[in-house]
């Protein structure tokens, strides 16, 4: 009869290893200037590839390129806000606009007129472009029909809808502006972070070849802190 052998016992499951860098900016960018400095102020050499100097320059460029991404954000924030105010304002005193054509024209013939107010058929209703850049056009040509149908001294005349055309056009301007600046700031603070963290974990290589028997101590020398972020 043959004897069981017994199972061997089961390899343990390898931990995975965390990442020794940050995963978002504002703390990668503090252990980028920590580890200029420490490295500047150690004995450890240069890269072939990096200096000294230059991890010094690169952490300072995405600490700047962040704030700048974020700075031109919160510029944003204030625009789309007042835009958004500015959509539901328009949106639910149009209807007095159209009920002015009502009372001069038969309905359906007043909706005839609607095009020289810019109101056009969205969703099977009758209303200002959703579209900001055609909402623009739309508001401008708004007072203007006003004026030429003798509606212009109404409480939602020309002088109620001038002022708003005007302020939307400037914030839909300003808003494409600054998310264009916004987003050539962050393609640049995303490729800079990139050249950060090839720096950073080639330093963390770097210290583990030149000092393989003190590598953890080192590290948190340098400013790294944790295993894990």
């Amino acid at each position: 009869m043959l004897t069981p052998t017994p199972e061997a016992p089961l390899a343990p499951i390898p931990k995975s290893r965390t990442g020794q860098l940050p995963t978002s900016a504002v703390p990668l960018a503090a252990l980028a200037t920590n580890v200029a400095r420490a490295w500047a102020d150690s004995e450890l050499p240069a890269l072939l590839w990096l200096s000294k100097a230059d991890l010094t320059a690169l952490a300072a460029t995405f600490a700047q390129g962040r704030d700048a991404a974020e700075a031109a954000g919160d510029q944003r924030t204030p625009q789309s806000r007042r835009l958004q105010e500015l959509d539901e304002q328009l949106d639910r005193n149009l209807k007095y606009v159209k009920a002015y054509l009502a009372e001069e024209h038969e309905e359906d013939q007043g909706r005839a007129f609607y095009p020289e107010f810019g109101i056009v058929r969205e969703n099977k209703t009758y209303r200002l472009p959703a579209a900001r850049s055609e909402r623009v056009k739309a508001l401008q040509k708004l007072p203007v029909a006003l004026k030429a149908h003798a509606l212009d001294k109404k409480k939602y005349g020309a002088a109620y809808w001038q002022p708003l055309a005007n302020e939307y056009a400037i914030l839909v301007q300003q808003s494409a502006d600054t998310a264009g600046q916004r987003s050539s700031k962050v393609g640049q603070k995303d490729q800079t972070e990139k050249q950060v963290r090839r720096a950073l974990r080639a330093l963390v290589h770097h210290l583990k070849a030149n000092y393989p028997d003190t590598t953890e101590a080192r590290r948190r020398e340098f400013g790294f802190q944790k295993e894990g972020y």
